[in-house]
């Protein structure tokens, strides 16, 4: 026990074991609740999903699946993966994308590997009119209601793209 004086107050004894004890169990049973507070302001990212078509060139059509992820606080950037899928069911292609909304409309890049380990990598734009205001979220969630266009560039290939939003359960398109 240690006594402490405080000028003109009168004396009182400290135990500094259990006073420490006492914080601690404070501790203790406020960060549990601070931490609950903190988890509940973030809200989880918003999943979208779908399917694309797209054209390389006069004669050559795609088609695959697409992912995105979106955070609730970035609304006009997400990333995703995305598939290339043959006619039969098979995964041709494999990769991730990422994209921002910039002052010059919806942009993003991509890269893939095929299964044999080549791989690709390139750039996209989205062909959206009277999106000015719009987040790259809202352009996803519009994937539901109609089709987004854009086109997509790797080396000195070229094409258009196509994509088509999946509803989830209890949603319809």
């Amino acid at each position: 026990m240690t006594e402490t004086r405080l000028p003109g107050v009168i004396s009182f004894k400290v135990n500094p074991m259990a006073a420490l004890e006492r914080v601690f169990r404070s501790v203790a049973l406020i960060l549990p609740l601070g931490l609950a507070v903190l988890a509940s302001a973030q809200e989880a990212p918003i999943e979208l999903r779908g399917s694309w078509t797209a054209t390389a060139g006069v004669n050559g059509t795609f088609a695959g699946t697409w992912t995105a992820q979106v955070s609730p606080d970035k609304p006009n950037s997400a990333e995703g993966s995305w598939a290339l899928i043959n006619q039969a069911g098979e995964t041709l292609l494999e990769g991730t994308w990422a994209a921002n909304k910039t002052r010059f409309g919806w942009q993003g890049a991509w890269s893939a590997r095929t299964l044999t380990g080549q791989s690709f990598s390139g750039t996209w734009t989205a062909d959206i009119t009277g999106s000015n205001g719009k987040s790259f979220r809202q352009m996803l969630e519009w994937t539901l209601e109609r089709d987004i266009l854009g086109s997509w560039r790797s080396g000195r290939y070229q094409g258009r793209w196509r994509l088509k939003g999946t509803p989830r359960a209890g949603q319809g398109r």
